[in-house]
């Protein structure tokens, strides 16, 4: 099944319009093969009639569909190590104390809530509320407890979430991805020996939730950390700021946003300062200056 040039430039503006993504010119190929088995299984025969019903107003599960097949991402397990080894070792100390001190103040359960955006199928997020239980049971004097990092893990695929709330993985994944103790302490066998299955205490942490990230996001915040991680190179760059800016909004007066590995706010206007913390690149939120 072929995609004419312009039912692909079609495609390009129906899918910015939809989640912000942005294809590029040479993406054509990608678009007709995560496409083709969604317009197969929708009985259609060519690109043009299907793309002629999806953009038809009460369409909203097709459209659903072509978001699903064209933005599944790839992740895993730790991705970027030094990340979690900085949220281990830095980042959560810092949040703990903070904890602290403002249980010291009379707050009777204080949280530090973390946001995992763009999260795929959930290994983002379970990698972080590992790096939770193993910081505060290295930790045993401060009596912090895990409910206070809650964590909310949002993705535009509905499909990415199922297996994200399922917690379910392929052993072959877990083994790439994590230390031996990791999976023992964290995951239990599948009784098909070739899957594990997160406990639950783990899962409990999260709260997994379906989120477009070009939707307005009221009521989300505050939060201490966002991560937002291989998500930003697909959009550009007006979409950037603006999506950064809201980051700003629901963050608490210092909190972080964390971007990936070869993402920046090179060329944005936006109240942040970059860091470094435990090796990890991370930016700080800053107040906006007034305007004269």
């Amino acid at each position: 099944m072929e995609i004419s040039p312009q039912e692909f430039r079609d495609v390009q503006v129906l899918v910015r319009s939809l989640c912000g993504l942005v294809l590029s010119d040479d993406k054509s190929y990608l678009v007709r093969t995560r496409l083709e088995p969604v317009v197969r299984a929708r009985g259609f025969q060519r690109f043009g009639d299907y793309l002629g019903c999806v953009q038809q107003v009460d369409a909203v599960l097709l459209r659903d569909e072509l978001v699903e097949a064209l933005t599944t991402g790839e992740t895993s397990f730790n991705r970027d190590a030094h990340l979690y080894d900085a949220f281990r070792k830095v980042l959560l100390p810092e949040l703990g104390e903070s904890l602290r001190q403002r249980r010291e103040s009379g707050f009777v359960h204080p949280t530090a809530r973390l946001w995992s955006a763009g999260c795929s199928t959930g290994q983002e997020p379970y990698s972080l509320v590992m790096a939770v239980f193993d910081y505060i049971g290295g930790n045993p004097a401060l009596q912090l407890r895990a409910d206070q990092f809650p964590i909310l893990a949002t993705d535009v695929s509905a499909r990415s979430l199922v297996t994200a709330r399922a917690g379910r993985y392929p052993r072959r994944d877990l083994e790439r991805g994590l230390t031996p103790d990791q999976l023992r302490r964290f995951f239990e066998p599948d009784p098909d020996n070739a899957h594990a299955v997160a406990r639950r205490e783990l899962r409990n942490l999260i709260e997994f939730r379906r989120l477009n990230l070009m939707d307005s996001l009221p009521g989300l915040g505050p939060f201490e950390i966002i991560l937002c991680r291989n998500v930003l190179i697909y959009f550009d760059p007006a979409t950037r700021q603006r999506l950064c800016e809201r980051f700003h909004d629901l963050l608490s007066p210092r909190g972080l946003l964390i971007l990936g590995s070869a993402e920046s706010l090179f060329g944005l206007d936006l109240p942040f300062v970059s860091e470094t913390r435990g090796g990890t690149v991370v930016f700080r939120r800053q107040e906006r200056r007034s305007r004269p």
